[in-house]
């Protein structure tokens, strides 16, 4: 079952909230939206259809308290921060996501723009993070929806001894389980991260839902060893651990004790027949090195969607010699590893000189399915094989889905 998603939108003007007839006339100007019917009590009961898919919505004002915990997802102005810190009052939008999951968040933020487009910022409470104003008003506008991790939050617990829970929030609104991997340590905790955020990517696109104990291929560790992972509820997971460790069972007496698993590896092929399953960190040394992580042909669409509907921002990065570009490139793989699932293989690139249509770039490590290619090759690509970039600043590392960023430098 799907828990409804819930974002409140933190106004620049506690006055926006009152204005209800404003709220209408955006509404009915958004493009892609269409306002169906209302009603207004207690709360504002919408049915909008967004980009032809229908939502039933709830509106509402209400008193802000943001919770310590919450992530800041983005940087924020001095200006943007104070403003959040001395606001009393946002506006609430909950509803339910359709059968595409990344549709519905892209939906819920362009609803909320259109309420409220001065927003300084956003609480995605489904997922316990706050994102910029800026960022919503992009991610909005943009034809492309935001990358799929934008839809859950990983939060990395320790405590005292070495031990680190990981575990998400706001996949149990798209109607799968949240993630996590006990026991993972201060040291390797970044590489499960990585492990989380794949899993949950793919499962977002999924059309039939992983189930406990089924096998999923997620990564390639070496050319000959793979990573397939698995999910075990959380209450056989505990199991496998002492009662009082962080993430064990004496803490799910009051959270984390519901819609959620764990993710399990196994480590051979004949454990997958056997369900004999093993702990994440059986492959802890692999993670140290250049594991290949298996992203959707899905996912690599929207991001060479979205790096090119952004291109501009790129190319103006560029003219500035202080910072360093990035570009992922899809290089065609050798005939001998070519098959449905393999014919590209997506890869990094430093930029060196942009050209008309084209970019000059050096590769940056060894291709996995391309034997001719090396790091350090050089080559010149037309930006139709580009499949993203990242532009790296004095300050900050910048994608093409946080490019609002660069208006702040």
């Amino acid at each position: 079952m799907k828990a409804r998603s819930y974002m409140i939108a933190i106004p620049k003007n506690e006055q926006d909230i009152k204005d209800i007839a404003g709220m209408f006339k955006r509404l009915s100007e958004t493009r892609g939206i269409e306002l169906l019917s209302h009603k207004f009590e207690e709360t504002l009961e919408l049915e909008l259809e967004v980009d032809g898919s229908k939502y039933d919505v709830q509106a509402a004002p209400l008193e802000l308290e943001i919770p310590e915990m919450y992530r800041i997802q983005h940087f924020f102005p001095d200006v943007d921060i104070e403003a959040v810190e001395n606001a009393r009052i946002g506006l609430e939008l909950n509803m339910e996501f359709g059968e595409d999951a990344l549709k519905s968040y892209h939906a819920q933020l362009k609803m909320i723009h259109a309420l409220m487009p001065e927003a300084v910022a956003v609480i995605d409470d489904s997922s316990e993070k706050i994102l910029s104003g800026r960022w919503v008003k992009l991610a909005a506008e943009s034809s492309v929806p935001p990358a799929p991790r934008y839809i859950y939050t990983v939060q990395a617990v320790s405590g005292e001894e070495d031990c680190v829970w990981l575990h998400s929030h706001g996949l149990n609104r798209c109607g799968l389980p949240e993630l996590e991997i006990l026991n993972s340590t201060k040291e390797t905790y970044q590489s499960h991260y990585n492990v989380i955020e794949t899993l949950a990517n793919r499962m977002l696109e999924m059309e039939e839902p992983l189930e406990p104990k089924e096998p999923l291929f997620l990564a390639r560790m070496t050319e000959e060893i793979p990573m397939v992972v698995t999910l075990v509820e959380w209450q056989e997971a505990v199991e496998y651990y002492p009662e009082d460790m962080l993430g064990g069972k004496a803490d799910r007496e009051e959270s984390h004790n519901e819609n959620t698993c764990a993710i399990f590896v196994y480590a051979a092929y004949e454990d997958v027949e056997k369900q004999n399953y093993t702990p994440v960190c059986v492959f802890d040394e692999y993670m140290e090195g250049n594991p290949l992580y298996m992203i959707s042909t899905e996912e690599t669409e929207r991001m060479k969607k979205l790096a090119r509907e952004r291109l501009d921002y790129m190319l103006r990065a560029f003219t500035d010699k202080e910072n360093k570009i990035i570009v992922k490139i899809g290089l065609e793989v050798d005939e001998e590893f070519k098959d449905e699932q393999n014919q590209w293989e997506h890869i990094w690139f430093e930029l060196l000189e942009p050209m008309e249509g084209r970019l000059k770039c050096r590769l940056t490590q060894e291709p996995y399915y391309v034997k001719d290619m090396h790091e350090g090759s050089e080559g010149i690509y037309p930006f139709e094989q580009i499949t993203d970039w990242l532009i790296f600043t004095k300050e900050r590392r910048i994608s093409a889905d946080d490019v609002y960023l660069l208006d702040l430098e």
